[in-house]
């Protein structure tokens, strides 16, 4: 309806899922937009800022192999989600290199609200050989996670580790401050918007892929 209204000059999009018909329907309409993530496919045609999410949770991984755990799971959003398939690929990709063995029933995906960490702790907690250090790809639900881990006895950083992405405000806050990969947000939306002014003011502009570097920000957690 917007696009068909003409009532914005261009759009955002805050989020890149897997096979969207919404990426497919703005190219066939030649409507100016910007995306922030990584498409799925058809990267040659679409103006995007993203982080390397592949890196960024390969290196989250490998801090916690530094650390000395071997049982690690991997806490993702939904697997339409183009972000958590890449950051699940840089988790399993760490532990390869590192030598340790993939567990399946380490790969859990809940939504990304503190619910789905509360839903995700009890579901690791409840298997035989419960992992020693969690890689959570999103900060709200790494504090459902903290928070439920809590309620059950276990201590964060002396029991169990948790990594978490975005490096929002409330994980310096967070009681243990919660180790995060800060993704440069600001940038991220900053060079998103001038990404579009360009597209708009130039149509015939050729389009361009921004990767914003990220940097993992160990605390307490």
């Amino acid at each position: 309806d917007i696009v068909q209204g003409r009532r914005v000059d261009g759009l955002i999009l805050l989020a890149s899922k897997v096979n969207d018909p919404m990426l497919d329907y703005l190219l066939e309409k030649d409507f100016p937009f910007t995306l922030i993530g990584k498409p799925d496919g058809d990267e040659s045609n679409i103006t995007f800022v993203d982080n390397d999410n592949v890196k960024a949770a390969y290196e989250a991984t490998m801090h916690l192999i530094h650390l000395g755990h071997k049982r690690i799971a991997f806490v993702g959003g939904g697997m339409e989600l183009v972000v958590t398939v890449d950051r699940m690929n840089g988790y399993i990709e760490a532990l390869k290199d590192a030598g340790i063995k993939r567990k399946d029933e380490y790969i859990v995906h809940h939504e990304f609200l503190r619910e789905g960490g509360r839903d995700a702790v009890h579901e690791l907690m409840s298997l035989d050989e419960p992992p020693t250090g969690l890689v959570v790809t999103d900060d709200i639900m790494a504090f459902g996670i903290v928070n439920t881990l809590e309620q059950i006895g276990k201590k964060v950083k002396e029991d169990i580790s948790v990594v978490s992405f975005n490096n929002v405000i409330f994980s310096e806050l967070a009681n243990p401050s919660l180790t995060s990969v800060d993704i440069n947000i600001f940038k991220l939306g900053h060079e998103a918007a001038q990404c579009l002014f360009d597209h708009i003011e130039q149509p015939n502009l050729l389009p361009r892929r921004i990767t914003i570097p990220h940097q993992l920000v160990v605390r307490n957690s």
